[in-house]
């Protein structure tokens, strides 16, 4: 009898795409830096892909050209939105902030918070309705940086507000 080992395949489990992610987070700190609160990408970033592939199946039944025309364009959106849900980052330390976005060009920008002018939300009806908003990191300079489908927008921007109204008390009391 001969044995026959079965190898499991490298399938990596959302648990281990998370612990790869933080993984890669926990690099782009500095020593006596801790992450404070890290931006959710929120499930509406698909609606455009729904909402496409919806059109498709009604067109699809007058024109079916056209309707797969419009099926494959939303498979098309459907990856787009995946990966630049995987790739944004949004990550609040105790001395500075990090946005990683692009797809095609991934950029990584770390603010420190004497760089920052304002934190904005943006949001339009979908946003109110369903919890999510733009986070807008306005930096000294011109810079801005607009993350997109932010699902705890606020608790970020409370959080860095925390942050740096603490950070200017303790320096505004040195100076009494």
């Amino acid at each position: 009898m001969s044995e026959t080992v079965v190898r499991k395949k490298d399938v990596k489990t959302s648990s281990e795409k998370k612990k790869l992610r933080k993984a890669s987070i926990n690099e782009l700190l500095v020593p006596g830096e801790e992450i404070v609160l890290q931006g959710r990408v929120h499930w509406a970033i698909y609606w455009r892909t729904a909402a496409v592939f919806l059109l498709a199946l009604i067109v699809a039944t007058q024109i079916v050209e056209l309707g797969v025309l419009l099926l494959g364009s939303a498979i098309l959106m459907l990856i787009h939105a995946y990966l630049k849900k995987e790739i944004l980052l949004l990550v609040l330390t105790n001395k500075r902030v990090l946005v990683r976005y692009g797809i095609l060009q991934v950029d990584v920008v770390d603010m420190r918070f004497s760089k920052i002018e304002s934190i904005e939300l943006e949001r339009m009806i979908p946003g109110y309705i369903l919890g999510y908003a733009n986070v807008v990191l306005m930096g000294t300079g011109n810079r801005y940086v607009v993350i997109p489908f932010v699902d705890n927008a606020l608790e970020f921007r409370r959080a860095y507000n925390k942050l740096t109204l603490v950070e200017d008390e303790e320096l505004n009391s040195e100076d009494d």
